[in-house]
């Protein structure tokens, strides 16, 4: 994996075992093409709302590509954009490119030029580049039109949130995961009474899971219900 200057890691847990896809499923599709090099675009743009599992599934593709013996970047653009487009550099020689939170730079010229030129040359490299945002291309707030344009040359896919039935699911085959079984009715409790985006609901599940062993306690409703307070 590209070690870059700041101490960012990806999650252990994002891969695309444990995303849940339905709603998602011609993004997720699309993803699965990209890695298994059945498709001739190189150029992927996934949008949509916080927690609807745009950074997971860039993670879960570096994971997936860096067990393939490849070489992936991972660019958290919020977290890494201060430190200058120095950055960029040298990442046509990569295997493939995950630029996330890419509305962090909207407005920001030399970083749009640098973006631009990137992508230029990832696609001369034929060079996968994937990116992330919370809104369309378009809609972003970014002031380059060229820039515009080549991020909608290749899939542009929204995120759907799951409904209830699916986040029960999701956090159950999660909960399998770690070893254990969520009962529905703890994880429409957990749904109710905590925020509803998945990174929240999946801290909560690592909480119920130290807390139960700590305590040697089933995780049932009265169990959750004396965490939560």
């Amino acid at each position: 994996m590209l070690q870059l200057p700041l101490n960012i890691g990806l999650s252990d847990a994002a891969s695309f075992a444990n995303f849940t896809p339905e709603g998602n499923e011609v993004a997720y599709a699309a993803l699965q093409n990209l890695l298994s090099r059945q498709t001739s675009n190189y150029c992927i743009y996934l949008w949509g709302a916080s927690g609807t599992g745009k950074s997971h599934l860039l993670q879960a593709t570096c994971h997936a590509l860096s067990q393939a013996h490849a070489v992936p970047a991972y660019l958290p653009l919020k977290q890494v954009s201060r430190s200058g487009i120095d950055l960029l550099e040298g990442l046509e020689n990569l295997d493939a490119v995950c630029i996330d939170d890419l509305g962090a730079i909207a407005g920001v010229a030399q970083w749009e030029r640098a973006l631009f030129e990137l992508f230029n040359q990832l696609r001369d490299a034929q060079v996968p580049l994937i990116f992330s945002a919370h809104a369309p291309p378009q809609q972003l707030g970014l002031q380059l039109p060229d820039l515009i344009s080549r991020l909608t040359w290749g899939g542009v896919y929204p995120l759907q949130s799951l409904n209830e039935v699916e986040t029960v699911h999701a956090l159950q085959k999660r909960a399998q995961d770690y070893g254990w079984t969520l009962p529905e009715e703890v994880a429409r409790y957990l749904i109710k009474h905590c925020a509803r985006d998945m990174p929240s609901l999946i801290a909560w599940l690592q909480r119920l899971d130290y807390a139960s062993l700590a305590a040697r306690h089933k995780i049932t409703i009265p169990f959750v219900r004396q965490l939560l307070k």
